[in-house]
């Protein structure tokens, strides 16, 4: 995210607990950024979106039918799941809400 955008959220870019979250079952709200529309600076527009697991190497960050990172089964030869989801939420510059910050 910028930093001229303001949230009073939480938001992490720890894949490797978003990963453990929607392992466990977790459906976890996001923002990634849009593909295709940028504003006037050129920084591209964000959409909240949801990133949930369906099973090994079914991981969905999407809203509204519109996906912005996947992981799916024939990408296996890619890595591990957990690598590969990584590298889909870098792609879209996925950031997370996190529900429990970490204690400093």
């Amino acid at each position: 995210m910028s930093e001229s955008q303001n949230t009073i959220y939480s938001l992490s870019r720890d894949y490797g607990k978003l990963f453990r979250l929607i392992c466990e079952g977790h459906r976890i709200a996001a923002w990634a950024d849009t593909f295709s529309m940028r504003d006037a600076e050129g920084n591209p527009y964000r959409d909240i979106c949801e990133v949930r697991r369906s099973g090994a190497y079914e991981i969905m960050i999407s809203a509204r039918g519109t996906g912005y990172g996947n992981v799916w089964p024939f990408m296996k030869e890619e890595g591990t799941e957990e690598d590969v989801f990584a590298k889909a939420c870098k792609g879209c510059n996925l950031e997370w809400i996190d529900p429990v910050p970490d204690a400093k």
